[in-house]
């Protein structure tokens, strides 16, 4: 269908308060819990998109690591919408209070998460009374500095584009009420050793932006910073003006196509991990590890698969997919070039590989679902079955 757009946003900070001493950030089994300060703000975004008289979709955007299901039907059970109109991304910093319950890597606080839900549902009404027509364009460049690359094989596939939605007035002044942008990259320029609340890149990419900005995190499986640490986060807030010089020069229209459709899919699964080999020593990899045999594992095996709702369509001049967990870059760059694959949308299902990583697993195929409390590894052809379904519902 085609139709006029409308828009609103809003934004909630959703930043927790370290010095209560229970903020136990996410990420990493190798940290020192709980938080002890605070880098710099986290926040949620809401995008509200509609055409013509049609209900409204919630783009909703979060300065957080991953959400298990409980916390996901919570945020989405605040706006005042049904809930498979909101659609929720986190951005997957690793210095956010955890909000998953992650084996060995900070356990989630009941308080956080009911606030969370509240600020969230906030943001989503005052988005919704702000819309109004907008216009909407699509635009796409390959970085001109590289910041990410392929942390598994530096001659991997990565995606060096910069995707830009620009949202806009309609009127005469063209004033922008968002810039929705991402790259398939980690927030993990802080590394375990941080124990301050952050939002990461993404946070200083924003601060440095003369717009209002909506995070939402690619396909970033394998992929990650090329320079860690506190000296990394120079180089993001340059990137800022990447994302400015794209807004400038990306058009827009009033009107569009438009249609959004959604799919339940069940992800195959392996058998149960064996435990033989499983390091249990009383280092925190070790201790994670005796949990996840204690609570979780089922060697051997059958493992039911994970049901995952993917999100797919058009959205004016440009497509869009949201995937649950985190899928390789390979399998976004299957989509068609004019589709933007947002990974860590709603609950998370763990890691998607692509099948080639299954030859040589490492970690995000061979270990990374222990942390995760999945008794095993999607299957290979998991990653597979996420584009096949999304072409379908992208119709090609």
């Amino acid at each position: 269908m085609r139709g006029h757009f409308r828009a609103g946003f809003a934004t909630a900070d959703i930043t927790p308060d370290p010095l209560e001493g229970r903020v136990e950030l996410s990420g990493y089994v190798a940290r020192h819990q709980p938080a002890t300060g605070l880098r710099d703000r986290l926040q949620a975004g809401v995008l509200a998109l509609a055409v013509d008289d049609r209900p409204p979709v919630l783009l909703v955007g979060l300065d957080l690591c991953i959400l298990d299901p409980t916390a996901a039907e919570r945020i989405a059970s605040t706006c005042p919408v049904p809930d498979e109109d909101v659609l929720l991304a986190c951005s997957h910093t690793h210095s956010a209070p955890a909000t998953y319950p992650l084996i060995g890597c900070g356990e989630p606080d009941p308080a956080y998460l009911r606030v969370l839900a509240l600020r969230v549902g906030d943001a989503a009404r005052r988005a919704l009374s702000s819309l109004c027509p907008c216009r909407l364009g699509w635009g796409r460049r390959v970085v001109t500095r590289p910041l990410w690359g392929n942390r598994r094989d530096a001659a991997g596939p990565t995606d060096g584009r910069l995707h830009l939605l620009k949202v806009e007035r309609a009127e005469s002044d063209r004033a922008p009420i968002c810039a929705l942008w991402s790259v398939a990259c980690h927030p993990v320029v802080l590394g375990a050793e941080n124990v301050r609340v952050s939002a990461d890149f993404v946070g200083e990419v924003r601060a440095h932006l003369p717009f209002p900005s909506l995070f939402l995190q690619g396909c970033c499986g394998d992929q990650n910073p090329l320079v860690r640490g506190e000296d990394g986060m120079g180089p993001w807030g340059a990137f800022a003006g990447e994302v400015s010089t794209l807004w400038a020069v990306t058009p827009t229209a009033p009107s569009g196509p438009w249609g959004l459709a959604a799919a339940a899919v069940p992800l195959p699964r392996l058998v149960g991990d064996s435990l033989e080999g499983l390091p249990l020593g009383e280092d925190p990899v070790g201790r994670a590890m005796q949990a996840w045999a204690q609570r979780v594992a089922a060697p051997g095996g059958v493992v039911p698969p994970s049901g995952a709702r993917l999100i797919a369509g058009r959205i004016g001049n440009g497509r869009i997919a949201l995937w649950p967990g985190e899928p390789f870059v390979s399998l976004q760059l299957a989509l068609p070039p004019d589709t933007l694959a947002v990974g860590h949308a709603g609950a998370s299902v763990g890691y998607v590989p692509d099948r080639q990583a299954y030859a040589h697993p490492g970690y995000e195929a061979g270990s990374a679902h222990r942390y995760y409390g999945f008794p095993s590894a999607l299957a290979p052809e998991a990653g597979e079955t996420l584009v096949a379904v999304t072409r379908e519902l992208l119709g090609g």
